[in-house]
């Protein structure tokens, strides 16, 4: 759906309702991500291709977190985010060298939705309402062996025991199955930074190089891919 512009009344709110709550970084990325955003609107010097929803722009919304400005990410025509237009190409070349793969989508985004329509697609959630399945990741109410393509993006930052969920996950994919995983993180820092509870976006930890390595420990072959890669194929 299309990304309406923040209005000045909005602007204001979502502002007040972070500095209340002492969310002083975030204040500040998201007044920074917004002033961006009004001077992109309104030059033409730049344009954006999607290549989810097929529209050219002239410019993609820049959004925010606590830790960094996330430029030219969300599409004002479908929604789509930096890591779904890379995604959706690493999605194709995956599908191109599966047979009729029976596929598992945790929290899945609707972004995607045209392109699996075709496949023996499952979505899962724990918590949203419109899935086939309601999942918890950490313990998956399905037999061993189930899948031959799992797609779990932006998801584990968000589990509290996110060991527990990629045994899981390992469990049921079927042998030289593929799991896609997608999380936010510091890729020159070497450690993941855990945290007590979870943070103002949800988040249990902010994964570093050491993931990698943990994955290793559970899978014959792991690939890293770098999604922003992809970013010459539809700026």
């Amino acid at each position: 759906k299309k990304v309406l512009p923040v209005t000045l009344v909005g602007l204001i709110k979502k502002t007040l309702r972070m500095i209340l709550n002492g969310r002083v970084i975030k204040t500040r990325n998201f007044l920074a991500a917004e002033l961006l955003n009004y001077f992109a609107r309104k030059g033409k010097s730049n344009k954006f291709y999607c290549n989810l929803c097929k529209k050219e722009s002239y410019y993609f919304f820049h959004t925010s977190n606590e830790k960094r400005i996330l430029r030219n990410s969300i599409c004002p025509n479908c929604n789509s985010r930096k890591r779904h237009r890379g995604l959706f190409i690493l999605y194709k070349e995956i599908l191109s060298k599966l047979d009729t793969p029976k596929i598992l989508h945790f929290a899945p985004e609707p972004v995607f939705y045209k392109l699996f329509q075709s496949y023996n697609y499952v979505t899962a959630d724990i918590e949203l309402a419109d899935v086939d399945l309601k999942l918890n990741i950490q313990k998956i109410d399905c037999k061993s062996e189930s899948y031959k393509l799992i797609l779990c993006n932006h998801v584990l930052e968000h589990v509290k025991d996110d060991k527990k969920a990629i045994d899981e996950l390992e469990r049921i994919l079927q042998p030289s199955g593929i799991l896609l995983i997608t999380v936010p993180g510091d890729w020159t820092r070497d450690e993941i930074v855990k945290y007590s509870k979870a943070d103002g976006n949800g988040h249990y930890r902010d994964y570093g190089l050491d993931f990698v390595e943990i994955l290793k420990s559970k899978f014959t072959d792991v690939d890293v891919v770098d999604l922003f890669k992809y970013n010459d194929f539809y700026n």
